[in-house]
């Protein structure tokens, strides 16, 4: 299977390598996706009336982490701790969810791609959890070698479930977090301060998370099977022998 991974933009210092504004996806879901015999195809920040085409052309879809949305996207004015934005990128990013949702293509999200995925279907977000949803939780490892920050515990009647069992060990560095939750999605795992950690669709098509697995598998076999996973869902959908 082709799974498409939706790139980001360089926001920092430029190098001879990396120029402002250049299009980047981090190695470790390179690396993840072929691992499982699959082939990654970045796919580049580009003009929303060309997403239909861009999507077309995989199986399925990650949309990984980087910045915090632009508020407006949920009709929302920006938090003074909201960091920094790129707007081209979350629209972007925002047309290649809804579009792979229409099209019924599987559909990963991973920290702020979570995030994405319920802004795109009318939910919002907490801009700013220290603020907004208190905790003694760290839910933004910074400067840390710990592997964890928490642990989430995953329901029952979820697909999610099945790789990663009712309780596992999480790293976590996000400061926003799922408020409303968008039309058709239900809260599969959470923190032990109610925060959202992971929402699934109906048909286990759409799966998002809010820590970082592809930190994780090489060291958790759960975080891995939650890739392969995802994988043999996404080869079932597309009438491939798993």
């Amino acid at each position: 299977m082709k799974i498409g991974i939706t790139a980001n933009v360089n926001l920092g210092e430029p190098n001879k390598f990396c120029q402002p504004f250049a299009n980047v996806t981090p190695s470790s879901f390179i690396e993840v996706v072929t691992k499982h015999n699959q082939i990654p195809v970045i796919l580049p920040v580009v003009p929303v009336k060309m997403v239909p085409e861009l999507v077309a052309m995989v199986d399925a879809v990650i949309i990984p982490g980087g910045q915090d949305i632009d508020a407006c996207f949920f009709n929302a004015d920006s938090h003074d701790k909201s960091d920094e934005y790129f707007t081209p990128h979350d629209e972007f990013e925002l047309a290649v969810a809804k579009e792979a949702i229409r099209t019924h293509k599987p559909l990963l999200g991973i920290c702020r791609g979570l995030q994405i995925i319920n802004v795109a279907l009318g939910g919002d977000l907490y801009q700013d959890l220290p603020e907004q949803h208190p905790s003694n939780l760290n839910h933004e490892q910074r400067g840390t070698d710990e592997l964890f920050a928490h642990s989430v515990q995953v329901s029952d009647d979820s697909y999610l479930v099945n790789a990663l069992g009712h309780e596992t060990p999480v790293n976590s560095r996000h400061h926003q977090g799922l408020r409303k939750i968008g039309n058709g999605l239900h809260v599969v795992a959470h923190a032990s301060d109610g925060v959202v950690e992971a929402v699934e669709d109906d048909n286990g098509f759409v799966t998002g998370v809010q820590w970082h697995p592809e930190d994780l598998w090489k060291a958790d076999a759960k975080q891995d099977h939650l890739f392969s996973d995802f994988f043999n869902r996404a080869k079932v959908k597309n009438n491939q022998t798993v």
